[in-house]
């Protein structure tokens, strides 16, 4: 098991222990990320992204549709045919089984709307974390009961969105939330910032999906509305 680092990649005291690498058919980082000595486990696709900035796969996971069949005879695949399900859903089945999880999940973003969709409803029951690269970006789930505590740079930008619904108060942001009521559809915070390098979320009740930008920004003024009606 390793930590998260990777470049500017955020540090919080509720670091976990993550057992392998997740690649869907999205946009993924460069090879340098992969480098990491726990599994790299392709969803379906995601071995043809791999492969083409030179990281193989420990283990491609799905229904094999998307692989390329000249370069399949070389890789270790599970065969998951199950059409009820897709293979993003399998796979974390799969690793959930054999106690790879919480991943690292990458290439959630980068193709259709509805992939993405789907990619991040799948995402939000595996107690995991997601990457971009594109902008730069972690992602995280955080459940209703406990405090977070997050080590950032000022001037992060942060999003915080109920999944499908949270309660929620934070300590460290350009515009505070206490007792604020997210929802998904409806009232969510987008855009805000960190004002010092400790920021604390608490989740009273719910989900809380929690995006943090892990490059420095300055359009808080321009872009910022602390609950946008969506």
């Amino acid at each position: 098991m390793q930590n998260l680092h990777h470049d500017h990649v955020l540090h919080c005291s509720t670091q976990q222990q993550y057992r392998s690498i997740v690649v869907l058919n999205g946009e993924i980082p460069s090879s340098s990320f992969f480098k990491r000595d726990i599994p790299i486990i392709a969803v379906d696709g995601g071995a043809n992204k791999l492969l083409s900035i030179g990281v193989k796969p420990d283990l491609v996971v799905g229904d094999l549709d998307s692989v390329n069949p000249d370069l399949r005879a070389n890789l270790n695949t599970i065969y998951l045919p199950d059409q009820d399900y897709c293979d993003f859903s399998k796979a974390m089945a799969h690793l959930k089984t054999v106690k790879l999880l919480p991943s690292i999940v990458t290439g959630i973003t980068g193709g259709a709307i509805d992939h993405i969709l789907q990619n991040i409803n799948i995402f939000l029951s595996t107690g995991s974390i997601f990457y971009t690269p594109s902008p730069p970006m972690v992602g995280y789930t955080l459940q209703k009961g406990t405090t977070h505590f997050f080590s950032l740079s000022k001037n992060t930008k942060i999003s915080l969105l109920g999944m499908p619904t949270a309660q929620i108060s934070t300590k460290g942001l350009k515009w505070e939330l206490y007792l604020s009521n997210l929802a998904f559809p409806g009232k969510n915070s987008c855009f805000n910032r960190s004002l010092r390098d400790k920021v604390s979320i608490e989740v009273h009740s719910g989900i809380c999906l929690v995006m943090v930008y892990l490059e420095a920004v300055d359009d808080a003024a321009r872009h910022h509305v602390r609950q946008v009606k969506k």
